[in-house]
């Protein structure tokens, strides 16, 4: 429990700093992130700027707050749709069985040999960088394993007595679906779309780095530490700060992630 308690609280502060941030943008930050100030091109991290600027002298703490805000809102819509469309592909897989089964696990197992990021970048040449596109591409990357999970957990219970229950009640297929098999898949849903934001966050900067995500001059993480790698040596902080804004979002999907494994499987609990 002392475990839960540390990983639940280090990463739901960090999310919830991450997410605060984001909307503060929203309304706020100490500068114009798209004003250019050449005079004040590379400025290193002072009482004027509290990050630094970049190489045009825009205030990269402020280009921060904007690229929380994307991040947040691209990574939020990506898990969105990707649990909504695994878990009813998953449903009816598992409920159904049989050639449907067999035939939705064939396209779902042919998805899942690709990289997820390589059939993103695949999907992205398809209908081009930008936002939405992006987020399409990294959501038809994550349904499958969404799909996955769901669907074992659906063949776990098809055949239980309380489902069992309910057809002899009368109850339709859908109905004994939606009201008695969907809510005992909360728990797996909830743990894998966690991880899911994770890897969500990682992709959409790894893409705005390779130059295929949020077209400039709109700020992401990813974009802002690929213009930073030409100065890294005269401007270090280009690069620090949004991988540093990176490596802690992730660190506390992941604390969070396992806290709420630790939490709602039942095989961890009494372990700790």
């Amino acid at each position: 429990m002392r475990k839960f308690t540390f990983n639940g609280v280090i990463g739901g502060g960090l999310i919830a700093a991450l997410v605060i941030t984001a909307l503060i943008g929203v309304f706020w930050t100490p500068y114009d992130p798209s004003a250019l100030g050449f005079t004040s091109r590379l400025a290193a991290p002072g009482a004027a700027h509290w990050l630094g600027t970049d190489e045009f002298g825009r205030d990269v703490a402020s280009r921060l707050m904007i690229g929380a805000r994307a991040s947040v809102w691209i990574c939020c819509l990506t898990v969105a749709f990707a649990v909504v469309c695994g878990t009813l592909i998953g449903l009816i897989s598992g409920y159904a069985r049989g050639w449907v089964d067999g035939v939705i696990m064939a396209v779902n197992n042919a998805l899942l040999a690709f990289p997820g990021i390589l059939l993103a970048l695949g999907l992205l040449a398809v209908f081009g960088a930008n936002q939405y596109g992006i987020i399409f591409a990294l959501g038809i990357a994550y349904t499958p394993s969404m799909a996955r999970v769901v669907r074992g957990a659906v063949l776990s219970l098809r055949e239980r007595e309380f489902i069992e229950a309910s057809r002899v009640m009368g109850n339709g297929e859908i109905y004994t679906m939606l009201r008695h098999i969907l809510p005992n898949c909360l728990a797996p849903i909830t743990v894998l779309a966690t991880s899911m934001f994770g890897w969500a966050i990682l992709s959409e900067s790894a893409l705005s780095f390779l130059g295929l995500g949020v077209p400039p001059p709109a700020p992401t993480w990813g974009n802002m530490l690929a213009a930073g790698r030409p100065f890294i040596e005269q401007a270090v902080w280009l690069g620090f700060f949004p991988g540093l804004c990176i490596a802690l979002t992730l660190l506390g999907i992941n604390l969070l992630g396992d806290a709420l494994r630790d939490k709602l499987d039942p095989r961890m609990r009494g372990l700790k």
